[in-house]
């Protein structure tokens, strides 16, 4: 989004931070993780103009949404993978995307990395029924698809940082295969805009994406080598 040079490095669930985090960068030999200290450093270090057109109003939104994104609807993906963790490690979930003892492997931790009960009973969400989750992130999505109405972008032309965290938390529930059916449907009925926003992202700064998927890997010239 900002035309800086970089290189994907494929992950395959092996990798984390040294604080245990994904994603995370790699600057100058030093690592930087969590997607908002990544952003503000990438912005210090750059110089970076993202979000310099915006005003008070339009960065005190920019705040309001993000936190909307990062607190609530992330909570309702988040309970919705742990319904039945164990679900992501079988053909329907995570499985296929290994093969030999990876999959193996895959079948018994990726369930465990998923499960977070005592992380949603402790913050409130996972006190909730099915159902109440799906009203909450159902209103997260209408006040997202409203603010963005008809603009390419959430504040005009010009991408933003909101546009990105939005394209990612969306595009989680749209792609990753995911219990909770009812979200997905109510996205592509009741807010069509999101996921056209969803596929303009991809589209244009994401030109790769389908090869991505097809050779599951971030980097595909991993696979070439």
């Amino acid at each position: 989004m900002n035309n800086i040079k970089y290189q994907n490095v494929s992950n395959q669930f092996k990798h984390a931070s040294v604080k245990g985090q994904v994603p995370f960068i790699e600057l100058n030999g030093r690592q930087h993780a969590d997607s908002n200290f990544i952003i503000e450093h990438l912005r210090s270090h750059f110089k970076l103009p993202i979000d310099g057109n915006l005003n008070s109003s339009e960065r005190a939104n920019l705040r309001a949404f993000s936190l909307l994104i990062e607190e609530s609807f992330f909570r309702c993906l988040q309970y919705d993978f742990s319904i039945n963790a164990s679900w992501i490690g079988t053909d329907s979930g995570f499985l296929p995307y290994f093969t030999g003892a990876k999959k193996f492997i895959a079948k018994n931790l990726i369930p465990k990395k998923f499960q977070y009960t005592k992380t949603l009973n402790a913050q409130g969400y996972g006190r909730h029924s099915v159902n109440e989750i799906e009203d909450i992130a159902k209103k997260d999505l209408m006040a997202l698809s409203i603010f963005l109405g008809e603009k390419p972008y959430f504040f005009g032309n010009q991408p933003s940082t909101l546009d990105a965290i939005a394209f990612g938390f969306l595009a989680v529930s749209i792609y990753v295969p995911r219990n909770l059916k009812e979200i997905n449907l109510f996205i592509e009925k009741s807010t069509p805009n999101l996921m056209e926003f969803v596929k303009r992202m991809k589209e244009q700064f994401w030109p790769d994406w389908s090869e991505i998927c097809e050779q599951l890997a971030l980097n595909t010239e991993d696979i070439k080598k």
